[in-house]
């Protein structure tokens, strides 16, 4: 009976860390193709307009398919506006203006950033506590994301202005992360909570693009509309969605690990549809990161 039991643990624990890994992987696969997906979109619209649409798009699809339990929350939107504020127009929306001064590999790679913000927030205040075993992972991402960095500074035209944007972008991206457990409590309707954060953080970006003429003109040419569908749906609904239920199963700091992956995907996107040469320095850091991916999210 305790031998079975024991099998019976073991082999719900490894169903858990499969479905864990599986989600980072896919959210860190659509997280690379936004990057991409916004750097070609910007050729035909201002950030704000870009990343604005993206969010009030998937806002309003995700609130529609959730209205009937928006009433029963109406105590955590406060705080699903301020992780909204955070997430949406702090990182997404300053991300989306500083691409045009960036090559998309080099804001995935300052994205990468975020754990170590997330994890070192943890240290000081003592919130976070980790094992050896993902201290070591932690390290081996850091290690694959110099490697990539060292790859990716001369690719694309990269100013400064675009590094202090996105650097800024990343502080709010992990104070989000931080205080995502404090802002989306446990046993939050994921969709919901996604959807509330989205469409609040879409106003201001929506705001400024107005306010300074930042708005297409009357029609949206087809490959935008390609562009944003992606962005709205995969990126956004299905993305911010996978990336709430990650923070979700293994905690802020240990989800914020899975920022490291999308640099490294971006590489063969880049390839793929931004004409990006990959060098064999790209293809070595994917080893560190995958390894990392794997132990970082051990229970």
């Amino acid at each position: 009976m305790t031998l079975t039991s024991s099998t019976d643990r073991a082999d719900t624990a490894v169903r858990v860390r499969t479905v864990t890994l599986l989600i980072a992987v896919t959210w860190a696969l659509l997280w690379a193709g936004a990057f991409v997906a916004t750097k070609l979109a910007l050729h035909h619209a201002a950030g704000t307009f870009v990343v604005g649409v993206r969010c009030a798009g998937a806002g309003l699809v995700l609130l529609a398919l959730r209205r009937r339990r928006l009433r029963t929350a109406r105590t955590e939107l406060l705080r699903w506006s301020v992780a909204g504020l955070l997430t949406n127009t702090g990182y997404l929306g300053v991300m989306g203006v500083a691409l045009p001064h960036l090559s998309a590999g080099m804001a995935a790679v300052l994205s990468a950033g975020t754990p170590l913000l997330v994890l070192g927030a943890g240290a000081v205040t003592g919130s976070s506590r980790l094992r050896a075993v993902h201290v070591v992972g932690l390290v081996l991402g850091v290690g694959g994301i110099v490697l990539s960095a060292l790859d990716r500074l001369d690719a694309g035209a990269i100013r400064g202005r675009g590094v202090a944007l996105g650097v800024c972008a990343v502080i709010a991206l992990a104070a989000s992360t931080y205080l995502t457990p404090r802002l989306v409590r446990p046993g939050s309707d994921p969709l919901l909570a996604t959807g509330w954060q989205a469409l609040v953080g879409a106003v201001p970006l929506l705001v400024a693009a107005a306010a300074t003429g930042a708005l297409p003109p009357g029609h949206i040419a087809g490959a935008l509309a390609g562009e944003l569908v992606f962005l709205i749906f995969g990126a956004s609904v299905l993305g911010m969605t996978l990336w709430l239920l990650l923070i979700q199963r293994v905690g802020p700091g240990r989800a914020s690990v899975a920022q490291f992956m999308p640099p490294l995907f971006s590489v063969a996107l880049g390839m793929l549809f931004l004409g990006e040469s990959v060098s064999l320095l790209a293809l070595l850091a994917v080893i560190p990161v995958a390894v990392s991916t794997v132990l970082t999210t051990r229970p």
